[in-house]
């Protein structure tokens, strides 16, 4: 089980990372979040049930709600997937680009940002994010539908 768990962590650490990200909105927390996450995982007695992956991502997304219910509420700053400091993607595009696309993502309702993330960061199928979130396959399929064509509406012609 742990060496399975070593390599989902090993394939999908991006995808972990900038889903407990577009929950807590802080890098700090985010990196809790995974760290409480493994932890739990790297303990357990049993084969969790069905798709591990998708086990996975739950149990991250799980403890960055749960970072977020002990968090203080004077912290408010918040940090971005989309800020890109380094790296070939946030390197390839303009500054325009990028600002324009975090804007429209970032303003999609919470439930349509998650599927876009778990989809495009995490590589995830839409039957592992169902298993992640708790939602029957076609809810996820048609809430990543449309946050895509909000998307297109909003970047199209500006990109």
């Amino acid at each position: 089980m742990r060496q399975e768990i070593e390599a989902i962590y090993r394939q999908h650490r991006q995808g972990l990372f900038t889903l407990a990200l577009t929950l807590t909105g802080r890098c700090e927390l985010a990196e809790d979040a995974i760290h409480d996450a493994f932890a739990r995982l790297w303990k357990l007695k049993f084969q969790p049930p069905g798709d591990t992956v998708a086990y996975v991502f739950a149990s991250v997304r799980n403890a960055a709600i749960d970072q977020l219910r002990r968090r203080r509420p004077a912290c408010q700053d918040s940090a971005s997937i989309y800020d890109g400091k380094s790296g070939p993607q946030a390197d390839a595009m303009a500054a325009e680009t990028r600002d324009l696309v975090r804007i429209a993502i970032e303003s999609l309702p919470q439930d349509q940002r998650e599927a876009v993330v778990m989809k495009v960061y995490g590589c995830l199928t839409f039957e592992q994010i169902a298993k992640t979130l708790g939602e029957p396959l076609a809810t996820v399929a048609s809430r990543y539908r449309r946050a895509m064509d909000v998307l297109k509406a909003r970047l199209e012609g500006k990109i």
